[in-house]
């Protein structure tokens, strides 16, 4: 009996299928914020949106621009312009966008500049988070890829706006 097989891919080696194994293709969906590009893992974001019509919410931290209503769900929006850049984020444009990111079992939308790519590159193609003086790493940034002209920052989402929350709680306890 004959095997078949399609002449348009190369048959995959035990050695190949374990390098696979070994160092896994991810995908990363990659933005800009102001100046500098960011990525996150492509498996948190469900989709990207142009920006939608915004409630704003009293009394909430101040990168928190608001809750959209989309398709039957309430969902937060975070400026990641004014969380990263601090101050007042710029105004929007027509590259502006919004990721909406699962963060564990919630979902949130974040304002990005724009949205550059999604990037294909194996895990050892993702470095350590680089120290910062005396402290370590920004704890929201696990890692850079990229060539050296074009570095990407790789973003825990979650770390980012706990480490946020966390100090603003901590302000309004002492304040």
């Amino acid at each position: 009996m004959r095997q078949r097989f399609n002449v348009l891919t190369q048959p995959r080696s035990d050695e190949a299928a374990a390098r696979e194994e070994r160092d896994p293709l991810v995908q990363l969906c990659a933005f800009f914020v102001g100046p500098e590009e960011y990525a996150v893992d492509i498996m948190r974001v469900e989709e990207i949106l142009p920006p939608q019509r915004l409630t704003p919410i009293r009394g909430a931290p101040p990168f928190i621009e608001g809750v959209i209503h989309l398709r039957g769900s309430i969902i937060p929006v975070v400026d990641l312009r004014k969380r990263l850049l601090g101050g007042e984020a710029p105004p929007a444009t027509p590259k502006t966008r919004l990721l909406v990111c699962w963060l564990g079992r919630r979902r949130v939308a974040l304002f990005v500049d724009r949205v550059s790519e999604v990037a294909r590159l194996r895990r050892s193609e993702i470095k350590p988070a680089p120290a910062i003086g005396a402290v370590g790493p920004a704890p929201f940034v696990v890692g850079v890829c990229g060539p050296p002209e074009r570095l990407k920052l790789l973003l825990d989402v979650k770390a980012l706006l706990l480490a946020e929350l966390v100090r603003d709680t901590g302000r309004r306890m002492n304040g």
